[in-house]
């Protein structure tokens, strides 16, 4: 009789296993057997510890995407904040875990690089789910731009103990606003005065 729900069983197994050692030490063998799924079952779920971390990422994603924010709950900028804390909260119970496994990708390029791929993915996603384009040359430079203030706030989120994960909150108002200002992603930009508008006093024309 097939495992019911082997995937989230594997994510499940795998955060408890990484909470107690480290990363690199947790074999794939290891977590099908914690989480009670043969290993044929394992492979066609999630075919390696990398797909389980994918696994992982795409519930969260699923989380956000069931309850998308609605246009008219403040602007741009204001409705990714939304999306990316309620993609924080998320992962909150796999945060343990997840601190074990960033401190392994540390020492693996090829896994970093795959999980890079897949965040790109992940934060296209949250513009989504934010009502802002993701499309085009822009849309590109604004996913990439996301996966930095993510992977910014991230190193804060792994610390974060608090109830109402303040210091996250900070930290992402911190990345986002500097991205802006950066990158000018939302459209904020002052409209330069026509021919016939004087530039506001002090400021040159």
């Amino acid at each position: 009789m097939a495992v019911r729900n082997p995937g989230k069983r594997l994510i499940e197994a795998a955060m408890t296993l990484a909470a107690a050692k480290p990363w690199p030490e947790i074999a794939y063998r290891e977590i099908a057997a914690q989480a009670g799924v043969p290993l044929a079952e394992a492979w066609a779920a999630a075919p390696g510890r990398q797909a389980i971390l994918a696994h992982l990422s795409h519930l969260a994603d699923r989380e956000v995407l069931k309850e998308p924010a609605a246009l008219e709950d403040g602007d741009a900028r204001d409705r990714v904040f939304d999306v990316l804390m309620r993609r924080f909260d998320a992962l909150r119970p796999y945060r343990c875990g997840l601190a074990s496994v960033a401190r392994g990708l540390a020492n693996d390029p090829g896994a970093a690089l795959a999980g890079g791929r897949s965040l790109c993915r992940s934060m296209e996603a949250m513009l989504v789910a934010a009502g802002v384009s993701a499309e085009g040359c822009a849309g590109f430079l604004r996913s990439k731009g996301l996966v930095g203030v993510w992977l910014g706030t991230f190193r804060t989120f792994l610390k974060d103990e608090s109830e109402d994960l303040a210091p996250t909150m900070a930290a992402l108002d911190v990345q986002l606003r500097r991205a802006e200002r950066i990158m000018g992603w939302f459209g904020r930009r002052r409209k330069a005065p026509g021919p016939s508008e004087k530039p506001p006093e002090g400021e040159p024309a």
